[in-house]
């Protein structure tokens, strides 16, 4: 997310270029783990996903096919059912905003990039949710300059209840 919480363009994408140091530290974190995905998010990210990742596609479409055995929720509860009959350890949350807004009170923990900087969208954005008020304290803090592949710094901040 940037400075303002930006996290999409409202047409579906990031509003970025670039940023290979976040795309590696999301690959890494994520492999061999259950993702949370709302269903234009997951569709967004394909190219993302590998056979390590095993979403699961929150959708109001109980009929959606999300393909190669992926599995469907209807609700966050239904999704950590799931999650947990798979003998899952973790679910990360991968989006978009009102799946992260919907799953919030269930998290132990967040993992963040924070891009230093603003981003203007032609259309209105999208924006994480707050969690400041949610009994997060700060666990771990790594900050890394802007570089050839990494058009502005950033930082991954890891909190946890």
């Amino acid at each position: 997310m940037d400075e303002t919480r930006l996290i999409g363009t409202g047409e579906g994408g990031l509003p970025w270029r670039g940023m290979t140091r976040d795309k590696k530290h999301f690959s890494d974190y994520t492999a061999d783990k259950a993702l949370l995905l709302g269903r234009r998010t997951f569709e967004e990210m394909l190219g993302w996903l590998d056979n390590d990742h095993r979403p699961i596609v929150l959708t109001r479409n109980r009929a959606y096919d999300p393909g190669r055995g992926r599995q469907v929720a209807v609700n966050i509860e239904e999704a950590l059912t799931l999650a947990g009959s798979r003998g899952e350890k973790e679910v990360v949350v991968c989006g978009g905003a009102a799946i992260y807004r919907l799953a919030l009170p269930f998290a132990d923990r967040l993992v963040l990039t924070l891009l230093h900087g603003r981003f203007d969208t032609a259309v209105p954005g999208v924006y994480f949710p707050g969690w400041e008020d949610a009994n997060f304290r700060e666990v771990k803090r790594e900050r890394f300059t802007a570089d050839a592949e990494n058009p502005l710094s950033m930082t991954f901040l890891y909190l946890a209840r």
